[in-house]
């Protein structure tokens, strides 16, 4: 689903200026996100502990964040975490620190209200895009150890798998098929989006696009074709190539 069908973006904003923290966090929840605010990184540590995000805003100079330390626990709390820093002293070292941490953005303030709304929105859709493809991922590897199970239990079984076990590998492989379909369809509306992250698949450039397209109407066609016979070598070839595109 595109990200405005979605659950709101939750966002934490960790600074120790209280009133540029409450009033951007005021100004924020009017555009539809969800936000939690920390007076510095060991209260915004606590938060992440207990609560997943989709958007870190962090002060840069502010207890707790003493030579980014902060950002490097957030880094390990929360590794799919995209991070937009914020700073009113901005210096060479922390922008050299800061470039080999998952930093989406390194702002200055004052800031511009509507450039630091098209960060934080290429944010949320980096990192919904990026979970996206982790489930998807997970789904397939899934799958495969599922058919491994089942094709296992028929090899050993004393006499041909009866109707109903066809069956139930059927129903599991068509349904594992439409999960993997509404994934695709998931990622391709976050790619429609206006401020999607341009480093990611889209649909006019993914370069694995055809290949899931391909491997998806295989699967379909296999199945049908082996409805009652599932230990047809097409079966095989087919898991092969489910497992080449999880591994991919």
């Amino acid at each position: 689903m595109s990200l405005h069908s979605q659950a709101p973006a939750r966002i934490l904003m960790a600074d120790d200026e209280e009133i540029f923290l409450l009033a951007t966090a005021d100004l924020l929840r009017m555009e539809g996100f969800l936000v939690d605010t920390a007076r510095d990184g060991f209260e915004a540590a606590d938060f992440l502990r207990e609560n997943t995000y989709d958007v870190l805003i962090s002060d840069i100079l502010m207890p707790g964040n003493q030579d980014l330390d902060f950002i490097r626990v957030a880094a390990d709390l929360s590794p799919d975490l995209q991070a937009i820093l914020v700073t009113g002293y901005p210096s060479v070292g922390t922008a050299v620190q800061a470039i080999h941490l998952p930093v989406a953005a390194y702002l200055t303030k004052p800031i511009v209200f509507e450039d630091f709304l098209g960060h934080i929105r290429r944010a949320v859709s980096s990192v919904r895009t990026q979970r996206a493809m982790g489930r998807s991922k997970e789904r397939l590897t899934g799958w495969l150890e599922d058919l491994d199970r089942v094709q296992e239990a028929i090899r050993s079984a004393p006499q041909a798998p009866d109707r109903y076990a066809s069956r139930e590998v059927l129903g599991l492989s068509l349904g594992n098929i439409a999960g993997v379909l509404l994934d695709m369809k998931a990622l391709f509306e976050m790619t429609l989006e206006q401020d999607s992250a341009p480093e990611h698949c889209t649909i006019s450039t993914c370069p694995r696009l055809a290949d899931y397209q391909l491997a998806v109407q295989d699967s379909i066609d296999v199945l049908e074709r082996t409805r009652t016979a599932f230990k047809s070598k097409e079966l095989g070839q087919l898991r092969e190539r489910l497992e080449l595109l999880s591994k991919a």
